[in-house]
């Protein structure tokens, strides 16, 4: 009774949904004893034509909806166009970057949030904690993403903010931590909408996002990131507040049993030695007891990898001196061979494939033949495809061990290394493995890269002679 007339301007303003706006204009108006009028469409309900109105509403209801259909399918096909093509079309530039005032669509460093960015994953390289760092950030008076935005003139709201002036906390240093558009990466159209009636939003596989490379200028090096990606998926122990984790924290390993060792502390007198033992031996008596002291270990590791870092340097020289060049072009043209004849191969299986039926139906074979032959050339079809798919990842390590030796610069900058600190240890050792005889075993990172570098560089050596002779 608090309303009598509703008035629009056609049938298209008061809704697009066909079903639920002749819901409303057939049946609950009328109910309620509402008077609806839409101008444009010369429309009264209380002066209405009834066997006409009965067929152009709905059918004019049904067109509003379809044209509301159309759009979304164009806007969601131009999005996903500026998204391929590396175009940003986020509402606010994420913290470090803003948009370029030249062009809206790309993005440009903002140096004050980028040096915030930077000191994050020096932070964490370093053996901070997320905690920490947000501690640090917040005592420091950096204002957070959000209050910086704000601070900036932007129109940012969020339903999360419960204080005038927020807080850093982890969740945001993390976000930070493992967001790859510091790298130059821009990652869009992760979530999505089923559909233009549908607002409920829907998260896409990894495979359907939009992802571009080197779409702006990086603020973190991509080997800090990945660094900074393994930091955090280590299981390592929480430091004392403010202070970085032990330094092989999450690093050491049983030799033995594979498990992970942890540190132990035993007073002797007035003093306390530290060890590293075996997780599942100390808790549950499944492994040897064994132990190594912690200066023992660090002693060690120093003296094998300032060892590692000349092997590196010393294969370095080695390239420059051998013409490895030609020989990996040699390697991926001889997989390409390899691979093409697989290709044939797999093309003849299915000509005869093919024709087997032919043969079958002029009677040139019968059906046991046929059967027999059929299975025969599947398998031999599958067996090449399989080899094909084998050469294919060949041909890919070789392209990625020839195209990046960005690991060897890596080694090289830490040649006049006197002592270990946390974030020479993740950059650039994978573990460490210790033995109940007390050998100790280190895995490097891109030791794979070094053997396969070395193993050319012997090949080249071997073929040098050779060249020389003729």
């Amino acid at each position: 009774k608090k309303i009598n007339c509703i008035i629009v301007k056609d049938l298209s303003r008061f809704g697009r949904d066909h079903l639920e706006a002749g819901e409303y204009i057939e049946w609950l108006f009328p109910f309620l004893g509402v008077r609806f009028i839409a101008i444009n469409d010369n429309y009264d309900s209380q002066n209405r034509h009834a066997e006409s109105d009965e067929i152009i509403v709905p059918f004019k209801n049904l067109i509003n909806e379809a044209y509301c259909r159309d759009t979304s399918i164009k806007i969601r096909s131009q999005l996903e166009i500026k998204r391929q093509r590396g175009d940003f079309i986020g509402s606010f530039a994420v913290f470090g970057y803003k948009r370029d005032p030249s062009d809206h669509h790309k993005l440009v460093i903002d140096e004050y949030a980028a040096d915030v960015v930077r000191d994050i994953y020096n932070w964490k390289l370093n053996g901070i904690s997320s905690i920490d760092i947000a501690a640090r950030l917040t005592v420091s008076g950096i204002p957070t993403p959000m209050d910086y935005k704000l601070s900036q003139g932007m129109r940012y709201t969020t339903a999360f903010r419960r204080k005038e002036r927020s807080e850093w906390s982890a969740g945001m240093v993390l976000r930070i931590l493992k967001n790859p558009v510091y790298t130059g990466v821009l990652e869009q159209g992760r979530v999505t909408t089923p559909s233009y009636r549908v607002k409920r939003l829907v998260h896409k596989p990894r495979d359907q996002w939009a992802v571009v490379e080197d779409c702006h200028t990086p603020i973190i090096d991509k080997f800090d990131f990945e660094t900074a990606q393994r930091v955090l998926a280590m299981d390592t122990r929480t430091a004392e507040a403010g202070q970085p984790v032990e330094l092989f924290s999450g690093m050491v390993y049983c030799g033995e049993c594979g498990g992970p060792m942890i540190r132990k502390t035993v007073p002797s007198g007035k003093k306390k030695y530290v060890y590293f033992v075996c997780a599942a031996h100390k808790d549950r008596k499944e492994c040897h007891p064994h132990a190594l002291r912690v200066e023992a270990l660090d002693d060690i590791v120093l003296e094998a990898l300032q060892g590692h870092i000349r092997e590196v340097i010393d294969l370095s020289e080695l390239m420059e001196l051998t013409d490895i060049a030609k020989l990996q072009q040699a390697n991926v043209e001889k997989i390409q061979a390899r691979l093409t004849q697989k290709q044939e191969e797999i093309e003849r299986c299915q000509k005869l494939l093919r024709s087997l039926y032919e043969n079958l139906a002029d009677g040139i074979i019968d059906k046991s033949e046929y059967q027999e032959l059929k299975s025969t050339y599947q398998d031999r079809r599958s067996q090449a495809e399989e080899q094909a798919e084998f050469l294919r990842d060949e041909m890919g390590r070789e392209l990625d061990n020839s195209a990046n030796n960005h690991w060897i610069e890596q080694f090289i900058k830490h040649r006049n290394i006197t002592s270990l600190d946390r974030r020479i240890v993740v950059s650039l050792i994978e573990r460490v493995l210790i033995f109940r005889d007390r050998r100790v075993e280190i895995v490097y990172r891109w030791y794979n890269e070094f053997e396969w570098q070395a193993e050319l560089v012997a090949q080249a050596q071997k073929l040098l002679p050779e060249k020389e002779a003729v």
